[in-house]
């Protein structure tokens, strides 16, 4: 198996939010109605606060992430170190943790994805997306990259 370079998957992870967003806003425009235009409106006040929870969740989320991360490198390394007879276990290995733990700041910002296409403003969640971006990148930035770090 090659090896994927974190520069490259990092930044691919932590765009998959913001795509969800634009996928959803298209899917809304083209299938809402004008009833459904109405109602999101009127759910406007009611859910913004509530994206604006997501902010500081997602935050938390972010750092938790982090520590998400080491964990489950440590986890799956030592799972990985009984596979001596797989060449890519080590490999396979900081994939699985990497992408378990991208997903702690991720499920909240998706979540405010939701909160948009069914009222909330913009702004709360685009904030919440960039936190949910920078905590995905910073799990790259601090991860272990030897086998020695993640134990």
């Amino acid at each position: 198996m090659a090896t994927v370079s974190r520069r490259v998957l990092l930044p691919l992870i932590a765009i998959s939010s913001p795509l969800s967003l634009a996928v959803e806003t298209a899917l809304r425009t083209a299938l809402f109605t004008d009833d459904m235009r109405t109602l999101r409106l009127m759910a406007r006040d009611a859910l913004t606060p509530v994206a604006w929870g997501f902010v500081p969740l997602t935050a938390a989320a972010a750092v938790l992430g982090v520590f998400v991360h080491r964990a489950a490198l440590r986890r799956t390394l030592a799972a990985a170190a009984l596979r001596t007879a797989n060449p890519d276990a080590e490999e396979n290995a900081r994939l699985t943790a990497l992408y378990i733990a991208t997903s702690v700041p991720q499920l909240p910002a998706l979540a405010a994805t939701f909160l948009f296409t069914a009222g909330a403003r913009l702004l709360p969640v685009m904030i919440t997306l960039l936190i949910a971006a920078l905590g995905v990148m910073l799990q790259g930035w601090t991860a272990p990259t030897t086998a020695s770090q993640g134990m």
